[in-house]
């Protein structure tokens, strides 16, 4: 995905995909769920001015735990692999 201004959304947790970005400027990972309605996104920070820093950072990601219809916050940068900003469910908050 590319775009030269960013896109602020929300989506509900259950509807979060490998390759987004939060608002933070974190890219997630993974994304698992449980049986009880929990939402894990493992994300970390990316480092493009630092190959060495940005590998290190892949290696000790966080894990962030949502109810799957908590709202996130995301983000579309000209970085970001995966924009949700377009599905159904999407809340664009700014363009």
């Amino acid at each position: 995905m590319s775009t030269s201004v960013p896109v602020f959304y929300r989506l509900p947790a259950r509807l979060l995909e490998e390759g987004m970005s939060t608002n933070d400027g974190q890219d997630i990972l993974s994304v698992t769920s449980d049986n009880g309605g929990l939402v894990f996104a493992e994300v970390y920070t990316p480092r493009f001015d630092d190959p060495e820093l940005d590998q290190q950072n892949r290696c000790e990601p966080e894990t962030r735990l949502y109810q799957a219809d908590a709202w996130v916050d995301l983000a579309v940068f000209e970085d970001t692999e995966v924009d949700g900003s377009d599905y159904a469910d999407a809340d664009v908050v700014a363009r």
